[in-house]
């Protein structure tokens, strides 16, 4: 997990820290995963933790979860969103000292983990998806014969690269102080479901929370997400 409030040169926030560890404490708690929050970190530090990611060795059926919070940017010449990190200036034309949305694609999609969800509470991470940046300006199959076990085998059979932001290509809210931004609060809002009676929560039902938001989300697949593929936070 991402979080970054405070910026060198950008407008401080006052939610992404406190969303982000109230998301890891729900991740810990009610669905075992093991959590690692990156706060307040320059593109150097979140470049060289995601490397450690992509070093570390997996089980077929482990799943990676990554979330970005805090502020986004979109350059309309470049064509390209970028994450906004601690160090990042105002005015770069370069962008050098961003983290674009292409690299960040690039990376994750290499970590050797088969199932990876990838969710980005920032301004304009809608414009992760390729095809709306470069633009301008399904129900759940039921298994009532199938176990857990069975379930979770069958849904992560399929490679994973899947995303959910925030929003598409605009600002979105960082909310009240001490409330949670609006997407935050909807996320943990899932969380806490544990996706109903079964215990496991899906990306459409997760989405099912998140949609309601009055700036839509996006949910999307990238690089190389197979078809039928899902992310299940399996409750403890």
């Amino acid at each position: 997990i991402f979080a970054t409030d405070q910026y060198d040169n950008w407008n401080d926030l006052v939610n992404p820290v406190f969303d982000s560890r109230t998301i890891a404490g729900e991740l810990a708690k009610s669905y075992g995963f093991k959590v690692d929050i990156v706060e307040n970190a320059s593109q150097s530090e979140i470049l060289k933790k995601l490397r450690e990611y992509g070093e570390k060795k997996y089980q077929p059926l482990d799943q990676l979860f990554i979330f970005f919070a805090g502020h986004g940017t979109f350059d309309q010449t470049f064509g390209e969103g970028f994450v906004v990190t601690k160090e990042s200036l105002l005015n770069d034309e370069g962008k050098t000292t961003y983290l674009s949305h292409n690299r960040l694609r690039s990376i994750v999609n290499n970590i050797p983990s088969e199932h990876i969800f990838l969710a980005m509470d920032v301004c304009f991470g809608g414009t992760f998806d390729q095809a709306l940046a470069s633009s301008r300006g399904g129900e759940e199959e039921v298994y009532k014969e199938q176990n857990q076990a069975e379930f979770l085998t069958r849904k992560l059979t399929y490679k994973t690269r899947r995303f959910l932001t925030s929003g598409g290509k605009t600002y979105v809210s960082d909310g009240i102080p001490g409330q949670h931004s609006p997407f935050a609060k909807n996320f943990l809002e899932a969380l806490r479901s544990h996706g109903g009676r079964d215990g496991m929560l899906t990306l459409p039902e997760l989405f099912t929370y998140v949609e309601r938001l009055k700036i839509p989300p996006r949910l999307g697949e990238f690089g190389d997400n197979a078809p039928g593929s899902d992310f299940i936070f399996v409750a403890r």
